[in-house]
């Protein structure tokens, strides 16, 4: 039987989870349809889900459609949990995205289609509510082809041939089809082909709510897509998602892209380093599991007793896809317990959230006994918010957004430290500390030889590096920059095994002191789609919010403008938006980088911890005499 990995991605208010709903209907293994507004869709189960109409975690079906075994994957499509829906991207074979007839191509739907370029993922088009009166077709369908990352196939306009012909682009096949000669057969396992190594992407029409063109969509899937099942390699597969459940524990959903793996055999774990047994393995429908023996390549399923997994590990070999590029947090907010006393039981509860969707990116200041979460939107926090309460049972009050700010070195300069008072221990260092250009992170060279430094101590002053780069002379974490040890000093017989890594942080903040430090702020490439009639108010919102916007884009009543905003100026930005367009406006956000914060804006951050800049108490720290 072959089998498809499925993800369902859309824009929200697109009808994705309705058309979930649907195909589960037609697939057999739904009796009756739920309902997305009444709270009854069989993908949304969370509670959280009904009562607010709309998905924030990925969820998983399985079922057999003729001699086809399907895994869908049903994404979030609220902006606020776009990261949790790029984790789903890594695990399907093809996306499924949904567009509404009515509003065609918009903000959400751009971020998206960017996200699958990237991946080079094979893609299918629904464009949905064809129902509905006013839908400008030919405008529609020269927006869709503009947009895609590789040619449309429309697949739904009644000369199926010649469409497919051309979005084909094959002169044999052209001049054959003009010939009559053209066998069903051949065209066939070309569409075949072209579909499943992301060349052509099919678009269909119809509508979830009445189930018009739903079965051509799974017929489309079945007969268009096949993805060949790596068996024979070594296990490898990626975590997507993991939750939490009562009678089962902690549950890691996983895609398995090659090997198998069986009940209580070992999983490597690439992030950790780490070794669990899987204690059991599930097929995944809904809420619902069924017991599984084994999971081969190319599956889906949940794998319980891995206790250190969380999503967007790779487990076993080394998977055949790059590694993610996780979300990196640019707004912070403050989680606090409305009773001081349940404080313990927050920072677990939200540890387990973390363990869910790392994207929460949790950090706990001991020292401050201070809780904090990234934040990508007020409607994510409200759920989190919500979540807290109705699953754990905990009040919380969630602060106002703060922004992560970043430096990075002002010039080129030397750090020194000469680590030999009081014996036991010797440890020199010598670094050279350069700026790079935005984006570059962290480079890390030595050019010192065995003589100078054991290669031993090499390897802790390496390590020590990163860790040193946490927190800068204004607070923040260290980028774009280039670390080089130039020189130093170890003693065969003062020399202790933790020297260098209480040296190694002298030094570094030694270079930055002399270097010098510029702040650096989070800026979002912003997108936004509504009608033209709301221009102005939207040019003079985002102007407002120190934006740098571009040239605005006409089609069909609509505009389409991109502007580079502020981190800080963001965190309300897709409600205001919403209000400005009376609701016809859709907006999206991803980071487009750190770059020198202007003066007036940013601010400095009190260091957690010893600054190793103070020297005498930096060394009773690391002696263990100071705490």
């Amino acid at each position: 039987m072959k089998l498809l990995n499925v993800g369902i991605f859309a824009h929200i208010d697109a009808g994705k989870t309705t058309l979930t709903e649907r195909l589960l209907f037609e697939a057999g293994v739904l009796r009756a349809l739920g309902s997305v507004d009444e709270g009854t869709g069989f993908t949304d189960f969370l509670e959280v889900e009904r009562r607010r109409g709309i998905s924030v975690r990925d969820a998983t079906v399985s079922f057999a459609y003729g001699d086809t075994a399907i895994n869908l994957i049903d994404t979030p499509g609220h902006a606020d949990f776009f990261e949790e829906t790029e984790l789903a991207l890594t695990a399907v074979d093809v996306a499924v995205l949904v567009l509404s007839a009515r509003e065609g191509v918009e903000a959400q739907t751009e971020l998206l289609l960017h996200a699958v370029k990237r991946r080079k993922l094979p893609l299918l088009v629904f464009v949905n509510k064809c129902d509905l009166e006013g839908v400008n077709f030919t405008k529609l369908n020269t927006g869709i082809k503009k947009a895609l990352p590789c040619e449309p196939f429309f697949c739904s306009i009644d000369d199926f041939t010649e469409n497919a012909v051309t979005a084909l682009g094959d002169e044999t096949l052209l001049e054959d089809y003009l010939s009559g000669t053209l066998k069903e057969e051949r065209l066939f396992t070309e569409l075949s082909r072209a579909c499943s190594s992301a060349k052509i992407a099919p678009v269909l029409f119809g509508s979830a709510k009445t189930g018009d063109g739903v079965k051509e969509l799974l017929k489309t899937l079945c007969r268009f897509y096949d993805f060949p099942a790596a068996e024979n390699a070594p296990f490898s597969a990626f975590v997507y998602q993991v939750e939490h459940r009562k009678n089962l524990g902690k549950i890691a959903h996983v895609r398995v892209f090659a090997g198998k793996l069986g009940v209580r055999e070992d999983v490597f774990n690439r992030r950790t380093e780490s070794s669990f047994k899987a204690a059991q393995l599930k097929r995944i429908k809904g809420e619902k599991y069924a017991d599984l023996p084994l999971l081969s390549a190319g599956e889906t399923g949940a794998v319980l007793g891995l206790a250190d997994v969380r999503g967007g590990d790779f487990l076993g070999s080394p998977p055949p896809v790059a590694p993610l590029s996780l979300f990196t947090p640019y707004l912070r907010v403050r989680v606090t317990p409305k009773d001081e006393e349940a404080l313990p039981a927050l920072k677990a509860a939200l540890e387990e959230l973390a363990d869910e969707s790392p994207l929460l990116a949790l950090e706990w200041r001991k020292e401050k006994r201070e809780l904090t979460v990234a934040a990508s939107g007020r409607v994510q926090t409200e759920i989190l918010k919500e979540t807290l309460l109705t699953r754990f049972g905990l009040q919380a009050e969630i602060g106002e957004p703060s922004v992560i700010y970043r430096e990075t070195p002002a010039r080129a300069g030397f750090g020194f430290e000469a680590y030999t008072m009081p014996k036991p221990c010797w440890a020199v260092v010598k670094f050279y500390i350069e700026p790079l250009p935005r984006g570059s992170g962290l480079v890390y060279e030595s050019i010192t030889s065995e003589k100078r430094i054991a290669y031993r101590y090499q390897e802790h002053v390496k390590t020590a590096v990163p860790r040193a780069l946490e927190q800068g002379l204004k607070g923040w974490q260290v980028t774009d920059l280039k670390v080089t040890l130039v020189d130093g000093e170890h003693h065969v017989q003062h020399t202790h095994p933790l020297d260098f890594f209480t040296a190694t942080p002298m030094g570094i903040m030694d270079g930055l002191r002399n270097c010098g430090t510029i702040l650096l702020e989070p800026v979002l490439e912003v997108c936004v789609t509504a009608p033209e009639n709301a221009l102005g108010k939207v040019t003079g919102e985002l102007s407002a919010r120190r934006g740098t916007l571009g040239d605005p884009l006409f089609f069909d009543g609509k505009f389409t403008l991109s502007a580079q905003v502020p981190a800080e100026e963001t965190f309300d930005l897709g409600e205001k938006i919403s209000s400005l367009t009376g609701g016809r406006g859709s907006y999206s956000a991803r980071l487009l980088g750190y770059f020198p914060c202007p003066e007036g804006h940013g601010r400095e951050r009190e260091r957690v911890g010893v600054n190793p800049l103070d020297r005498s108490l930096w060394i009773l720290h690391c002696r263990g005499a100071y705490k």
